[in-house]
């Protein structure tokens, strides 16, 4: 029996970069030249398929891109076990969250990964990465999910948690779908989650969404005319001053634009719940959409995608209260012991 076909597409990131200027800094090299030179493993695993929808910085990457790399995956990958995807880190959590959504049906096991440092460098994290997510690729799990260090992570679920150290993404909320060592184990959930995206999404992601990170005392003023919505990364469990006025105002123009509010966590685990406390109480009476356990990333993905099909506020209320792709919701998250 031959090995199975893996499409492994490059969109730039650390991983494939190259020192370049003075002072010298990385950039987007010539990844593919010499991959399987460098990682000949790779070849001991899957017969692999090339390709390079774009190549840049994860950081300079636009939304189109990703609805482009959704495409490629389907249009490529039809033909091939398991789909390896080569991403900067600095967007990887975003981009997991969106293609977790739009590729919830595709069947197949879509990897995502990268590095901290350059695969061309003697010490890195890369080459594990790489060999790493080519064999879960190879190993039948329809999901997408991000292969970093030691885990596999449900992308719909997962943060970017450190700059440096080589265990850099985390699932704060949901276990991994596999654990990387000696052995690599697979969770018995992973694959197992019930894909409820609406219909007639993904032509486009409309990302004018005004972001807002509170801070004790900060002034607040109405949403920029032209957003289509807005995302409150709020206190603990969904807290803001709700006695301050201009946060009343701020709050009643929403409600008359019909904008949107999502309210997600500034805290790295666990859940918005606005009945919780007076304050989150009031601030729901005021119109807010409480996100529960969703990432700022997979929130930012959701309104993106909703309000890109031209939908809106009771569409956006709607869809923070079911789980598309596995997302976690307060009621179905696995347990952690």
């Amino acid at each position: 029996m031959g090995k199975p076909r893996i499409l492994l597409l490059h969109t730039g990131g650390t991983l494939g970069m190259t020192p370049q200027g003075s002072p010298t800094g990385l950039a987007p090299g010539p990844f593919l030249d010499r991959l399987l030179e460098r990682v000949p493993e790779l070849r001991d695993l899957a017969e692999l398929k090339l390709e390079v929808p774009y190549n840049c910085d994860s950081a300079a990457a636009e939304p189109e891109q990703v609805l482009e790399l959704s495409r490629e995956i389907r249009r490529l990958g039809s033909d091939c076990a398991g789909v390896v995807v080569v991403h900067g880190t600095d967007t990887l959590a975003f981009t997991g969250s969106a293609l977790g959504f739009l590729l919830s049906d595709f069947g197949k096991p879509v990897v995502l990964t990268g590095s901290q440092r350059p695969l061309a460098f003697v010490r890195s994290d890369a080459r594990a990465n790489l060999i790493n997510a080519v064999d879960l690729a190879t190993r039948g799990v329809a999901e997408v999910g991000i292969c970093f260090g030691t885990s596999w992570l449900r992308g719909v679920a997962t943060e970017k948690a450190s700059v440096h150290a080589y265990q850099a993404f985390e699932s704060p909320n949901l276990p991994p779908l596999a654990e990387i060592g000696a052995d690599l184990r697979l969770h018995a959930e992973a694959g197992r989650f019930e894909r409820r995206l609406p219909e007639g999404l993904g032509s486009r992601l409309e990302m004018d969404i005004h972001v807002i990170t509170p801070h004790p005392g900060m002034p607040w003023r109405p949403a920029p005319q032209g957003v289509k919505a807005v995302l409150i990364q709020a206190y603990g469990a969904g807290n803001l001053p709700m006695g301050r006025e201009d946060l009343q105002a701020f709050l009643r123009d929403a409600a008359e634009r019909r904008l949107p509010v999502v309210v997600t966590t500034q805290c790295r685990e666990g859940r918005v719940d606005l009945a919780a406390y007076e304050l989150g109480r009031q601030l729901e009476s005021a119109g807010a959409i409480p996100a529960g356990l969703h990432t700022r990333w997979a929130a930012l993905a959701k309104l993106g995608l909703i309000l890109g099909a031209g939908r809106g506020l009771e569409d956006v209320r709607e869809a923070f209260q079911i789980s598309w792709a596995g997302e976690p919701l307060p009621t179905e998250a696995w347990p952690h012991t």
